[in-house]
């Protein structure tokens, strides 16, 4: 009768091996990416196969495809590789140019196309082996998935963070508003009057509630017309290219926008307040050599977008 292997009994090594294949998807580079031969690595995918009851990789015309347990194996197997690292490693120095590391962040797309292009730049020439792994989010800080370990650090704006996380500002952003070139309708200046008279573009998720724009126009018991809603800052630009209305946006991804779309950045004619850009992680998370070197870059990069 066959019996169910017991943890102790296994060789933790092929965890790292199946981490390769399945990041690889080749025997022969998997092998080379951990230092085995290509004999060695086969043996380590047989008995693989045999510990899961499942091929993991399935060979599919000239190339290897995930099986369907691997699909959901990976994330899972990568996750427990970097846990396992910073628990028993972590404490210790850090070697960059040497570190073969994935580091989890969760971030909306603010963020994502303002600060993430900064820092993956430094850390590419010091650590060309680490590897980023973005998660979107929007919202509260994450607090469970930072306990837990599956996010490294979040960065977002954050009106509320939950206890045992530590957060700190990056930088402070403000608000630009977004108009095609040749708009017919908005001169060198966009007046009050103007701005409620145009259509306009709201980036609204996660949510359909108003946005910091109405909220300043209720301050002044005003309202602006919102035709079209999008779920992404991303998204709004092509749209305000394409047409006569107006956007307003974190003033960095104005100015990215402008470059990418051909737009004009104007002034709000309304006074709205500027946000702040945190960095959130969980308090323990200290005695991690590497998540402190992380945390460094990232504070470089925020200096040099600000």
């Amino acid at each position: 009768m066959s019996t169910s292997p017991r943890l102790s009994s296994l060789d933790l090594n092929l965890l790292v091996a199946l981490d390769a294949l399945l990041r690889e998807r080749s025997v022969t580079t998997a092998g080379r990416r951990i230092g085995l031969s290509q004999p060695a690595m086969s043996h380590a995918l047989s008995r693989l196969r045999e510990l899961l009851g499942d091929p993991i990789l399935a060979r599919e015309g000239r190339v290897m495809r995930h099986t369907a347990l691997a699909e959901r194996l990976a994330p899972q197997v990568r996750r427990l590789l970097g846990e396992i690292e910073s628990t028993l490693l972590g404490h210790r120095a850090f070697v960059p140019a040497r570190a073969q590391r994935t580091f989890r962040v969760a971030t909306n797309d603010h963020c994502g196309a303002v600060l993430i292009p900064e820092l993956l730049a430094r850390i590419r020439d010091e650590a060309p082996l680490v590897e980023l792994e973005m998660h979107a989010h929007r919202g509260e800080a994450p607090a469970h998935e930072l306990e837990r370990g599956e996010l490294d650090v979040a960065v977002g704006v954050f009106l509320r963070v939950a206890p045992g996380l530590v957060c700190e500002e990056l930088f402070q952003e403000s608000f630009a508003c977004i108009v095609r070139k040749g708009h017919p309708r908005v001169g060198k200046a966009l007046t009050l009057e103007r701005f409620l008279e145009l259509d306009h573009v709201l980036v609204s998720a996660p949510d359909y509630g108003p946005g910091v724009v109405d909220f300043a126009l209720a301050k002044q018991s005003l309202r602006r017309r919102v035709a079209v809603r999008v779920p992404s800052f991303l998204v709004a630009p092509a749209l305000i290219a394409r047409t006569d209305m107006i956007c307003t946006v974190p003033r960095r991804i104005a100015e990215l926008a402008a470059r990418a779309h051909a737009l004009r950045v104007v002034a709000p004619p309304i006074e709205i307040p500027p946000f702040a850009v945190q960095m959130a992680r969980r308090a323990g998370a200290d005695s991690d050599v590497a998540l402190r070197w992380l945390r460094a870059h990232f504070v470089a990069a925020a200096q040099r977008v600000s």
